[in-house]
């Protein structure tokens, strides 16, 4: 059962296990970072639980993948599954907007709380599955928290977030928290050359980038765009420089280049760990805490003046 998840074979022996035994949560946090199969593993749960072939009951094949629910779950227009992201809250609240950066309260009163109290349409069991549910805002969480507290039956909630400190403890405590590990870098590689079609150099070039989640071919940089990565890391780290000098480089980062920009100078400073331990220590603390700034959407050229002061200052204190 759940075979087609990449790894994470303690969640998938856990999860497993309680399908076998009929003790299924009605709210589970799957946490952990971007890409490790947080999300495929919840719409593979939904696949188990409302296959018409495989009968989770009495066997552990998991979900046959070809039947009307499995096809129509895969493509995400299953009536019954229903996820809950950022494009969907512009689809169902007039109150959001493009640049909305929260989960609305509306998107969870008006959405969520009117489906679930609407029977199955075509499977067993309903999910409601929000993505990034770090991001709810209090009003949203609160609302959230009611519908959890009276779950109905066959329903599951299934939030997706990188930290559970990132969400209410009174949600959490209702869940089932479960970690999703980083993914062995064997693993990235042979899932990019096997399943994607990459080249063996490319996929290991990735994976060593990525740091143990599964790389998404846009995201990556071209050759062009990761030699300027390079040649700022080096600029902060090999001279001292004035703080025109800094804020001119701090500006040179395009918008959609600052996450892969960070990746490809965190592999660059483990690569040259042993050269000066103590500056590339602190030079890899700074840089994960701006990757984890970004990713907490706090404004991009406030994160990368901060840290290319921070750093250029370490480099020649």
């Amino acid at each position: 059962m759940f075979e087609n998840i990449l790894g994470q074979d303690k969640i998938k022996q856990m999860l497993s296990s309680r399908v076998k035994n009929k003790k299924i949560a009605h709210a589970y946090l799957f946490m952990g970072q971007d890409r490790v199969g947080r999300k495929s593993t919840a719409f593979e749960f939904a696949k188990v639980l409302n296959c018409s072939v495989n009968d989770w009951t009495k066997t552990d094949i998991g979900a046959c993948g070809k039947c009307s629910n499995c096809v129509k779950i895969s493509k995400n227009i299953h009536p019954d599954i229903h996820l809950i992201d950022f494009a969907k809250q512009l689809e169902v609240n007039e109150d959001a907007r493009e640049n909305t950066k929260e989960i609305l309260i509306g998107t969870i009163k008006n959405y969520l709380q009117k489906e679930i109290s609407v029977k199955a349409r075509e499977g067993l069991w309903k999910f409601f599955i929000i993505d990034e549910a770090e991001k709810m805002n209090e009003q949203a969480a609160n609302a959230l928290l009611k519908t959890l507290e009276e779950p109905p039956n066959n329903t599951i909630i299934i939030l997706i977030a990188r930290h559970k400190e990132t969400i209410p403890q009174t949600i959490v405590s209702r869940s089932q928290v479960l970690f999703f590990q980083p993914l062995k870098r064997s693993q990235v590689i042979s899932y990019l050359t096997t399943r994607q079609g990459w080249t063996l150099q490319k996929a290991e070039d990735a994976a060593q980038i990525c740091e143990g989640s599964i790389p998404d071919e846009a995201s990556l940089l071209d050759e062009e765009d990761e030699r300027a990565a390079l040649r700022i890391l080096t600029k902060i780290t090999d001279k001292s420089l004035c703080a025109y000098d800094i804020l001119e480089l701090s500006k040179s980062v395009k918008k959609d280049c600052a996450l892969p920009y960070i990746d490809i100078m965190i592999a660059k400073i483990k690569n040259d760990f042993r050269v000066r331990p103590a500056v590339s220590f602190f030079i890899l603390e700074a840089l994960i805490k701006a990757r984890s700034e970004l990713l907490r959407n706090i404004n991009m050229n406030i994160v990368f003046d901060n840290l290319f002061f921070s750093i250029n200052e370490k480099s020649f204190s």
